[in-house]
């Protein structure tokens, strides 16, 4: 009867709980134990259970159990990592394609920026000119025009791609504003 007793003690619990719960067996032992003994006058004041052996297929199955649980959270581990991973690089694209994209913003406004200035600039020398032609007359115009000339003329020869400068101008009229132009650079100033 006792011993009935004592099976129906472990067997109560779940493997977990007899393997990890020796002072709540031993409790439960020396209840029954006390309590199968006192009819007969013998009281158990101690009850100690010091190994429990499962069987080894018990233990082989556990074992087994214990390497699937190590290997769902490896797994589990693993995926969070990469999942982490993944969000982060997609953080730094997002970061870097905002980033290029303000760049490009700023390039463009320095770009407009100096257009802008660049035009100002060409009307003030426009305005400039003007007014030096009311005074001096078609001279000074003649002397604009063909300083912008020659400098146009100059930068395509001096194009290292161009191997034949073709001109087509009506070369007599212009030719002698060119050759009033040279002589005014020359003078430090339009001819007169």
């Amino acid at each position: 009867m006792a011993m009935t007793n004592i099976r129906s003690v472990i067997g109560a619990l779940d493997l977990d709980g007899a393997l990890s719960g020796r002072e709540e067996i031993n409790g439960r032992l020396l209840e029954t134990l006390d309590h199968a003994t006192g009819p007969w006058g013998v009281k158990v004041s101690r009850v100690e259970l010091r190994k429990i052996e499962p069987p080894a297929n018990l233990v082989a199955a556990m074992n087994l159990q214990m390497t699937a649980e190590r290997e769902r959270r490896a797994t589990v581990a693993r995926a969070q990592g990469e999942r982490e991973a993944e969000v982060t690089r997609a953080e730094g694209a997002k970061q870097a394609a905002v980033l290029e994209a303000e760049g490009r913003l700023a390039a463009a406004l320095k770009d407009a920026e100096a257009r802008v200035a660049l035009a100002e600039a060409e009307a003030k020398a426009t305005q400039v000119v003007a007014q030096a032609a009311e005074g001096s007359g078609g001279e000074a115009l003649r002397y604009f025009v063909a300083t912008k000339y020659v400098e146009a003329i100059g930068a395509l020869a001096a194009n290292p791609s161009g191997r034949t400068l073709v001109i087509p101008i009506e070369s007599a009229g212009l030719a002698g504003g060119i050759t009033q132009a040279l002589a005014a650079m020359q003078l430090g100033g339009p001819a007169k």
